[in-house]
């Protein structure tokens, strides 16, 4: 399962404190810290220090709902089109984030999301839009903003070769719990369906 988001986002307060420890041994390792902790992500830890209504902490929030548990931590990655970690919302300085895109980054992402390998491949509508703009002022993840173009929330967009790209709501915002455990239902369908 491929997670798509926007960027990696955190409290501007963590750099220097003593919980930052907890997420570089996140990031060198999310399947261990899932195994370790029983928690995919840091926010989630019952130590972790900062406001949990900033950040990212609502999104992981929102995703940790679907139940899903460290035995399933190996199927799972969170991919972000910024290769660099945010403090505060991107969408508030717009032109700071395309400044901030890696074209290599972003080519791999495509890459990697269109490799034959079978795949469960979530964005979000507000990634939609994203992909969109960078596809036409960047000229990159055009393949991906071609199959995206016009497509609603909350169902897959593609499925083919045992991939599927589903194109859903933003953990980030407010979801509803019944939409959470369909998504959680559908994505355990992909995987007991095996590739």
């Amino acid at each position: 399962m491929l997670i798509i988001g926007n960027d990696a986002n955190y409290s501007a307060a963590i750099w220097g404190h003593d919980f930052f420890g907890k997420i570089i041994e996140y990031h060198s390792d999310g399947i261990r810290f899932w195994t370790k902790y029983g928690r995919h992500h840091p926010f989630l830890l019952p130590d972790y220090p900062f406001d949990k209504r900033t950040g990212g902490v609502r999104y992981h929030l929102n995703f940790a709902k679907m139940e899903f548990s460290p035995r399933d931590a190996p199927l799972f990655s969170f991919v972000e089109l910024l290769d660099v970690p945010t403090i505060g919302n991107t969408s508030a300085d717009k032109d700071l984030f395309f400044r901030l895109l890696d074209r290599k980054h972003l080519q791999w992402l495509e890459h990697l999301i269109f490799s034959p390998q079978p795949k469960f491949v979530l964005v979000n509508q507000t990634l939609v839009r994203m992909i969109e703009r960078i596809s036409r002022h960047h000229n990159v993840l055009t393949r991906l903003s071609a199959l995206l173009e016009g497509t609603k929330p909350g169902g897959p967009t593609l499925e083919t070769n045992g991939t599927v790209i589903y194109n859903g709501y933003s953990f980030s915002h407010s979801v509803s719990n019944a939409y959470l455990s369909g998504l959680g239902q559908t994505i355990r369908g992909f995987i007991a369906a095996g590739p």
